[in-house]
């Protein structure tokens, strides 16, 4: 099975032009060209002029780039072109140099693959850190991924989160407005007025006899974030091994919790919501 497009035409134009209106990008094109997987009324085609009543398409590239893995895949949303997975703790989001092929990447490559998918590409387009769970979206082809980047991604999906953090917040609700940089040791993250700005608006949800359960929603996508916004107020993350009490080989109570976006294919809006982790409810009691 392959991802195919096509497209009607309504005015003189250029095949490059009529595809480029529908947000494939020049970089995309070029490839496509080069694969003759472009079609002017079903027949391969460079870029000729076309007329109204044209139709002209492509046919994903089936490159196979992408090491295929057969973990358990949760999905909890899908369509056409993309998926909304349920990450475990403990998995990376993509392949990295200590293990280039059992991540979330990986895993959804399998499953299109299972899925009869020829030479899946899918890309991760909301990444979260290895010991965080919860919702990821993934493109299930780079024409997918790459008309969501030309709108922004972080002014397109919304991305809501659960934590349990310690303490109870003052106020109960609020925004942390407060700039982060890479740390010395090239790990941690850190406030500094001179790092990129980062926003995360919360409110106070359950409050336990120690801890509380907080709902954040982030404006902008910084790297560890909401860990660090946090624990820069005195309330870390309850287990952090980085940024709060957690001992090593602990992980954070952060759960991606909601996920919403428009579908730039269907202009249909697409959301998935989780229930809260019972390792979370045992940390407020």
């Amino acid at each position: 099975m392959y991802f195919e497009f096509s497209y009607p035409v309504d005015r003189a134009t250029t095949v490059k032009r009529r595809l480029a209106a529908e947000g494939v990008s020049h970089r995309l094109l070029a490839k496509l060209f080069a694969a003759g997987a472009v079609r002017k009324n079903g027949q391969v085609t460079g870029n000729q002029p076309v007329l109204p009543g044209d139709e002209v398409g492509f046919t994903m590239l089936t490159q196979p780039l992408i090491v295929q893995s057969h973990q358990p895949l949760v999905v909890v949303k899908e369509t056409r072109d993309w998926l909304i997975v349920d990450k475990s703790v403990g998995m990376a989001s993509v392949p990295g140099p200590s293990d280039p092929t059992h991540s979330l990447l990986n895993a959804a490559a399998g499953y299109l693959a299972e899925q009869g998918v020829t030479a899946p590409q899918p890309a991760v387009i909301t990444r979260l850190d290895r010991d965080t769970c919860g919702l990821v979206l993934l493109a299930k082809h780079p024409f997918a991924q790459g008309k969501l980047d030309q709108l922004g991604v972080d002014a397109t999906v919304t991305k809501i989160y659960r934590a349990v953090v310690e303490g109870q917040l003052d106020p109960p609700a609020g925004r942390i407005d407060r700039p982060l940089a890479k740390a010395p040791d090239g790990i941690h993250r850190r406030v500094d007025p001179a790092g990129v700005r980062a926003v995360t608006d919360y409110r106070t949800l359950t409050l336990g006899a120690t801890t509380s359960l907080v709902e954040a929603r982030l404006e902008t996508g910084r790297t560890h974030q909401i860990r660090v916004h946090f624990a820069s107020l005195g309330h870390a993350l309850v287990g952090d091994p980085l940024y709060g009490q957690g001992e090593a080989g602990a992980h954070q109570l952060l759960q991606a919790s909601k996920l919403a976006f428009t579908d730039p294919f269907s202009a249909g809006v697409i959301e998935a919501e989780l229930p809260l982790p019972e390792e979370f409810s045992s940390a407020l009691r």
